[in-house]
C-alpha cells in the first residue's frame, strides 16, 4: 500500500493540514532548544479530527543533541505514541551539518525516553551523514524530480543505502507543500509511532509561543488592517503569529467595528504599553500611529478635557483625524457626522 502523506509546518496554513486526498500529516513541532511552531497543535488537531496518519517533526538546529532531543519530547508529550517522531536533518540552519554522529545521538536520546526510534529526514545526496541510523530508524529521503504541485509519482532514481529503501519519499515541493508518498500500510505507520503498543498518555499540547522570525509591521494599525484581510488567520492561528501584538491589534479592529468604544481601546493599548510592548520613542509613535497622543495621554494620569477643532479649507476627516490623533470615525461619530462624512470651512468638531 502507498500512503500519501504532507509535511507542514508554520509556513502553511492550519486550513492545510485538514485537506482532502491525503492520509497523513506530518507537522513541525520545534526546532533547535527554543522554536516551538506556534500552529503545531491547531494544525495536528485538525488533521486529527479528520481521521490522518500523524506525525510530528523537529528540526535539528546543529546544538547539543541529547539537548535537542529533550527540547522536542518536552514539547510533543501529548503526541507521543500516537504520531511517527521524525529527525529533519538539513544543511540550513544547521550547525553541526557535516557530522555523522549527531543523528545517532539525538536518535538515541528519543528512543531512551519513549521507546520510539525516529523516522530520518535527509535529502539524497547526504544519505551517508546518517547511515549510521540505518539498523534502527525508518528513512524519510528528500529527493525533486518533480516541482509539480500533484500527486503524479515520478520513476525513483536515487541510492537509499544502507538502508535497502526508503520509507517516505518527499518527491515535490510544488505549490508551497511537501508530498510524500510511504511505502507501508496505516498499520505500519501506528507502528513506528507505538512500536510496543504503549498506551498514549495525555498531556499539555505544545506551549505556543511567538517565533522570532514572523515578519510583522512595525504598526498595530496595518497589523490590524492585514488582521481583516485574513492574512494571520483566525482564533489561535491568528494569536501564535501576533503574539505581544494581540490584544492591541484585536482593540483597533473591535473599535473600527465600533464593538469597542475609543476609551476602552485606549485603556487597553495602554496597558499594552506599560509591559512594555510597544517600544519607546518613535518606535512606540510608529506601533501605536492615531491612537498615540490618547494612550501617552492615559499612561501619564492626564484627564480628557473637552476640545475642538474649526475646520479650514481643504480638510477632511481623515486628515483632521491624523493632525489630532484621533481616529476619523470617531470623531465623526463624536459628532454626529454620517455617511457621505461632509464638513465645511467653519465647523467645529469636539474631540
Amino acid at each position: 500500500m502507498t500512503l500519501k502523506v504532507i509535511d507542514i509546518s508554520s509556513h502553511q496554513t492550519v486550513e492545510q493540514a485538514g485537506m482532502d486526498g491525503i492520509d497523513g500529516v506530518i507537522v513541525k513541532a520545534t526546532q533547535g532548544t527554543t522554536y516551538i511552531n506556534p500552529k503545531c497543535n491547531p494544525q495536528y488537531q485538525l488533521a486529527k479530527s479528520k481521521g490522518r496518519l500523524l506525525g510530528v517533526y523537529h528540526y535539528a538546529g546543529g546544538g547539543d543533541p541529547i539537548a535537542e532531543a529533550d527540547f522536542f519530547l518536552k514539547n510533543i508529550e501529548g503526541y507521543i505514541h500516537e504520531a511517527v517522531l521524525a529527525l529533519d536533518w538539513e544543511a540550513g540552519q544547521n550547525a553541526s551539518w557535516g557530522d555523522s554522529s549527531w543523528c545517532r545521538r539525538f536518535v538515541n536520546r528519543v528512543h531512551e525516553k519513549t521507546g520510539v526510534w525516529c523516522l530520518i529526514y535527509v535529502q539524497a545526496s547526504a544519505v551517508q551523514q546518517v547511515a549510521n541510523c540505518a539498523n534502527d530508524c525508518p528513512l524519510w529521503l528528500a529527493g525533486y524530480p518533480t516541482d509539480a504541485a500533484s500527486w503524479d509519482v515520478p520513476a525513483f532514481n536515487y541510492s537509499t543505502s544502507p538502508w535497502p529503501t526508503y520509507t517516505l519519499w518527499q518527491f515535490t515541493s510544488g505549490g508551497n507543500l511537501d508530498r510524500n508518498v510511504g511505502q507501508l500500510t496505516a498499520d505500519g505507520w501506528r507502528k513506528i509511532a507505538n512500536p510496543k503498543a504503549v498506551v498514549a498518555v495525555t498531556a499539555p499540547a505544545p506551549e505556543q509561543v511567538i517565533p522570532t522570525t514572523v515578519p510583522l509591521p512595525n504598526s498595530l494599525e496595518i497589523m490590524a488592517n492585514n488582521a481583516s484581510k485574513g492574512k494571520y488567520g483566525n482564533g489561535d492561528e491568528r494569536k501564535a503569529t501576533l503574539g505581544k501584538y494581540y490584544k492591541g491589534v484585536q482593540a483597533i479592529i473591535n473599535n473600527r467595528a465600533d464593538a469597542l468604544t475609543l476609551v476602552s481601546t485606549v485603556t487597553i493599548l495602554a496597558d499594552e504599553t506599560a509591559l512594555g510592548h510597544y517600544g519607546n520613542g518613535d518606535e512606540r509613535r510608529n506601533m501605536l500611529g492615531v491612537y498615540y497622543t490618547r494612550v501617552q495621554s492615559k499612561i501619564n494620569g492626564q484627564t480628557s478635557q473637552q476640545r475642538f477643532y474649526t475646520v479650514k479649507p481643504g480638510d477632511s476627516l481623515i486628515e483632521i483625524g491624523s493632525k489630532l490623533g484621533i481616529p476619523w470615525r470617531e470623531l465623526a461619530k463624536t459628532n454626529g457626522i454620517i455617511p457621505n462624512y461632509l464638513i465645511r470651512p467653519g465647523d467645529r468638531l469636539q474631540y
